[in-house]
């Protein structure tokens, strides 16, 4: 088991989707233009989507806000200048503030305009939605 999942696997009280297969997840990277990092997609085939502490990250097999394909194409409608290259990985419903991540696995705060680094992978981000209990908590 990769160390993201081990993470993951710890959380009391971890809400999830169930897992997706490799076809469904390249069908999302087809419909989006995307290329999703290896955490994510190890994410996504063994719990779907998730949600924690006030955290709710996008994935697959599930229906609406948190389906990853449905939140990055709603994003793209509402701000023109979200980058091509990424997917949402969380919205987190506060002025406009949206938690992307990039092939690379680079984790982006994105509001309007403004694209701002926040962690170098999904596994950190992962680290700080649990030591902050989710991202704006302090």
């Amino acid at each position: 088991m990769s160390d993201i999942l081990e993470k993951i696997k710890e959380i009391p009280k971890l809400y999830h989707a169930i897992g997706c297969s490799e076809e469904q997840l390249a069908e999302a990277e087809r419909a989006l233009g995307v290329v999703f990092p290896p955490e994510f997609r190890e994410c996504v085939r063994e719990y779907g989507a998730i949600s924690f502490y006030g955290t709710e990250w996008t994935g697959l097999g599930v229906e609406g806000y948190l389906n990853v394909v449905e939140a990055t194409r709603q994003e793209r409608e509402l701000n023109p200048a979200f980058p091509a290259d990424c997917f949402v990985l969380e919205n987190l419903g506060m002025e406009g503030v949206i938690v992307a991540a990039d092939k690379d696995g680079q984790v982006w705060e994105i509001q309007g305009e403004r694209k701002r680094l926040l962690c170098q992978s999904l596994g950190e981000y992962l680290e700080l939605c649990r030591e902050r209990g989710s991202y704006f908590k302090s």
